[in-house]
């Protein structure tokens, strides 16, 4: 069998895992939330540029010059989601998610935060089709990205004469706490070989289907659930 090596396609499914202040993950009640709903996801790296500097000589001849390696530091996103999740965006960002009838009905925007105040993280995962050809790969159907802490605030939002499209911007950390995640579909549960995946990982996923969508609510998860 020949190495994967498709093409992405769409934007199937993201996943949040609530964090405590270390990276390792919260407890339960409503530590995780799942939709497949999504409109764009962009990611950019930040990369320091290396240094570059040049000894000039008295003639105004180069004597000596150096230019260092590029540094990636993080990650930096932007999702469109535009279905309003009240519990999507406490995870995110903190806040109040208010209930009525047993659901998170609103939710109150955090207020400034203070100096010392720690700013909620979440582990972010999504999963892209790995198209082959002209159809989805039938040994590795995803693409599954994993970035194990992420922090976030509100994007634009603009409300006009057609389907609002809010954003949410945020921008990765390393965390070594996430191992290979609650899930049991990391990388090494699934293909058994330990990887160090903390600042951030791909890898071709054989999961035949992807996370249940927990509808806008939500949802519990333990270590290997």
């Amino acid at each position: 069998m020949a190495a994967p090596c498709g093409v992405a396609l769409g934007l199937c499914a993201m996943r949040l895992t609530k964090l405590q202040s270390t990276g390792c993950m919260a407890s339960t009640p409503d530590n995780s939330f799942v939709t497949t709903e999504l409109v764009n996801l962009t990611l950019t790296p930040v990369i320091e540029a290396g240094a570059d500097t040049t000894l000039t000589g008295g003639c105004d001849c180069v004597v000596a010059s150096y230019r260092g390696t590029d540094k990636l530091k993080r990650f930096e996103f932007e999702v469109t989601a535009p279905k309003l999740s009240p519990a999507m965006y406490y995870l995110l960002m903190g806040g109040t998610a208010f209930s009525a009838g047993g659901f998170p009905v609103g939710y109150v925007w955090p207020t400034e935060a203070a100096c010392g105040d720690t700013q909620p993280a979440v582990a972010l995962e999504f999963w892209v089709k790995h198209w082959n050809g002209d159809a989805q790969d039938p040994t590795y159907p995803w693409i599954h990205h994993v970035y194990p802490q992420t922090y976030w605030q509100l994007g634009q939002q603009q409300f006009q004469n057609d389907f609002a499209q809010p954003t949410i911007t945020g921008f990765s950390r390393k965390n070594e706490c996430w191992g290979d995640g609650p899930y049991g579909d990391g990388p090494e549960a699934l293909y058994g070989t330990p990887i160090d995946i903390s600042t951030g990982t791909f890898y071709y996923d054989d999961t035949v289907s992807l996370p249940t969508d927990t509808e806008c609510d939500f949802a519990d998860v333990t270590p290997g659930s």
